[in-house]
């Protein structure tokens, strides 16, 4: 028993092994690879910021949809009788009905309809503002996850290369082809690039977590985004041009308009809300009277007999002495005037949005232009690197400065197309367009 116990051990190893190897292309069959137009489409349905804007949509909605009706209150039916037993004439009877209604004669209900769309309309400006911001913000977060997965592969290619040259280099030192110093050196640069690795996976999984909450996504760990390696030329319209397609797209016009519109329903509301609203009541009264017959008469036929009908109608009129309402009125003057002058703000912001966002697109596109053309050169100078170290041509340490000039310059790169993409993103986003 004692002779099969390892054998039995080192067969649940490999059948544990076996288990893990079968399970990890299922997890990598788990992750999940978007590209942007996918991260488009869940940002604008799943965001946070869409979520925000249905939220504030569907309360004005349902805040606007009794906002309109009429009669403003529901009828009151009030009634009573009077009996003459026992405290009079078993006869004796009387009733009356009463009916109480509010007539909005005066137009609340209609000017209360009106606030109420007008408020279903700020709601709706405001969604559409906050959709863009939150396009804006996952095309950034797509452009960020996209750059720290392009760094990483570089960062992964540099750690590999010097971890091959700092091996080479103990074993050079062991055999006496080079001292003990510079395979020391060599392995302190590769833990230098190890420790860039770990920086960028860091920066990986920053970049994965925030995209990951735009688009609701389960899995962070699993997130990855694919984009393609073109890149757009900036906008050539000029300046004026955007500006004028920016005042007609944006809907942070629209949105202002809407509001100053929806003050100044309120403040319609408000005068007449406080206007008189009379009260209709409607009476029945029904009375008969019978008098005792005389001596004389012992049938009763003689006696004085009296039976009446009445209708009553009322009228009451609400006295707006105590409450004119003038505090609502101002108040809603107040946002009219907050409102126009915010329009005039929005406008002169959306004009140094879009002249900023341009002038950024412009900077970073010729900054990228210049990275793009010294790109093919760097594989050539990774090659004749490895080629002369290997020939003893190029000293250990030069090639080690080497590749790593070579692999900052490629994260330079990916910085410079990161930039200009932003920039583009910032210049859709301040012209109304989505990004």
């Amino acid at each position: 028993m004692k002779t099969r116990q390892p054998h039995r051990m080192r067969c649940a190893m490999f059948a544990a092994l076996a288990a893990a190897l079968m399970l990890l292309p299922a997890l990598e069959a788990r992750g999940e690879t978007l590209t942007w137009d996918q991260v488009k489409a869940r940002a604008a349905a799943r965001s946070p910021a869409a979520a925000q804007a249905k939220q504030a949509v569907r309360a004005a909605r349902a805040e606007a949809s009794g906002a309109g009706r009429w009669p403003r209150s529901n009828p009151v039916l009030k009634g009573g009788a009077e009996l003459g037993a026992p405290f009079g004439h078993p006869e004796d009877l009387g009733f009356s009905v009463e009916l109480e209604q509010e007539l909005d004669v005066f137009g609340v209900a209609a000017a209360g309809a009106r606030a109420g769309r007008q408020g279903v309309a700020v709601a709706e400006g405001e969604a559409a503002v906050l959709r863009l911001d939150g396009l804006a913000e996952a095309a950034e977060a797509f452009i960020e996850l996209d750059r720290a997965q392009r760094a990483l592969g570089i960062w992964t290619d540099l750690d590999r290369t010097f971890g091959r040259i700092a091996t080479g280099a103990s074993k050079a030192a062991e055999a006496g082809e080079r001292s003990e110093l510079d395979a020391i050196l060599a392995h302190a640069d590769s833990a230098g690039a190890t420790s860039e690795l770990s920086q960028a996976r860091a920066e990986l999984a920053r970049a994965q977590a925030r995209l990951a909450v735009v688009v609701a996504a389960p899995d962070a760990a699993s997130l990855r985004v694919a984009s393609s390696d073109s890149v757009q030329p900036p906008d050539a319209r000029a300046v004026h041009v955007l500006l004028a397609a920016a005042l007609r797209r944006r809907p942070e016009a629209a949105l202002w308009r809407a509001r100053l519109d929806e003050a100044e329903a309120r403040r319609t509301l408000a005068a007449r809300s406080v206007l008189p609203q009379p009260t209709l009541g409607l009476g029945i009264q029904t009375e008969r009277e019978q008098r005792e017959a005389a001596l004389g008469d012992p049938g009763g036929q003689n006696g004085l007999r009296h039976q009446s009908t009445q209708l009553q109608i009322s009228l009451s009129v609400p006295l707006p002495f105590f409450d004119t309402g003038q505090a609502e009125r101002a108040r809603a003057l107040a946002d009219a005037s907050s409102a126009r002058e915010q329009a005039e703000i929005a406008v002169r912001e959306i004009k140094a949005a879009v002249t900023r966002a341009k002038s950024a697109a412009d900077a970073s596109w010729t900054a990228l232009t210049r990275w793009q053309a010294v790109a093919p050169r760097l594989d050539e100078a990774q090659s004749l690197l490895e080629k002369g170290y290997a020939a003893g041509q190029v000293d250990l340490f030069d090639t080690l400065a080497g590749a790593e000039r070579v692999a900052r310059a490629r994260v330079r790169i990916l910085e410079a197309r990161a930039d200009y993409l932003k920039a583009r993103a910032a210049l859709s986003r301040a012209l109304g367009e989505e990004p």
